[in-house]
């Protein structure tokens, strides 16, 4: 559990299941998955091909030392990372692949790598984004083989028993993300498998439109409230009293 708002609405990241995050492009939906992996306290496998080496790591420090994207920036160029901060990064028990357009097969390996590796399969999967994974669309519908990609992703979180979580786009009429967003407004209406499907509108609220462990409003006008810090790419409770951003479970 990272937002205590999300667990009082009854969304919960569970492992074994599928979730499914949804909103238009600069919501901050690439960010929120960041801090769910990097504060979550467990291993987690970033498949990040939305974002490159150098945003994910900017991000990352900021998020887990206290410091704005600018200062993050100038503290990697000018090669002058504080000795406590690299000693964060490197506790984060996290791992990112770069790939930018992976198909099912470079997923399936990198986890199957993981597990060698590590002797365990990581307990959080994050696919940023699922259009950019190559899976049997066609020239026409660039979203036609979504729906085959979301069922394999389904059944690696059952065999990995790791919370697989794929971040999505919206339709048309809520890409501004100004407004709630349903369960109808996600692309492509690949919604049948996932467990639970969050749609993010505002900075930054969160709807549970579709949730099989708890309650769901598919017209997204129940939601969350989380706060979106832009600058120091953080997603936190909206309270004075909401935890310091790198006191994670895993001794950040």
């Amino acid at each position: 559990m990272v937002w205590t708002s999300l667990e009082e609405k009854g969304i919960r990241f569970l492992r074994g299941q599928l979730v499914l995050v949804a909103a238009g492009p600069g919501t901050g939906k690439s960010i929120m998955a960041l801090n769910l992996a990097l504060r979550g306290g467990v291993p987690a496998l970033v498949f990040s091909a939305d974002s490159d080496a150098w945003v994910q790591l900017t991000r990352s420090m900021a998020i887990l030392c206290d410091r704005t994207i600018e200062e993050a920036s100038q503290a990697i160029l000018e090669d002058r990372i504080p000795g406590e901060d690299r000693e964060r990064l490197a506790r984060a028990p996290i791992r990112l692949d770069y790939d930018a357009s992976p198909d099912t097969d470079d997923l399936e390996e990198a986890v199957e790598s993981y597990e060698e590796v590590y002797g365990d399969f990581p307990h959080l999967i994050i696919v940023d984004n699922i259009t950019n994974v190559r899976g049997g669309a066609d020239d026409d519908d660039p979203f036609s083989g979504l729906e085959s990609i979301l069922d394999y992703l389904h059944s690696m979180a059952r065999a990995t028993n790791a919370c697989v979580v794929a971040l999505h786009h919206v339709t048309g009429p809520y890409v501004d993300s100004d407004k709630p967003i349903p369960l109808s407004g996600v692309k492509g209406q690949v919604t049948r498998v996932p467990e639970l499907v969050l749609t993010l509108h505002g900075a930054l609220n969160v709807s549970p439109v579709k949730n099989r462990s708890g309650k769901a409003d598919p017209s997204g006008l129940t939601y969350a409230e989380l706060e979106f810090v832009g600058e120091r790419a953080l997603v936190r409770d909206p309270s004075p009293t909401a935890g310091s951003p790198w006191s994670a479970p895993w001794g950040g």
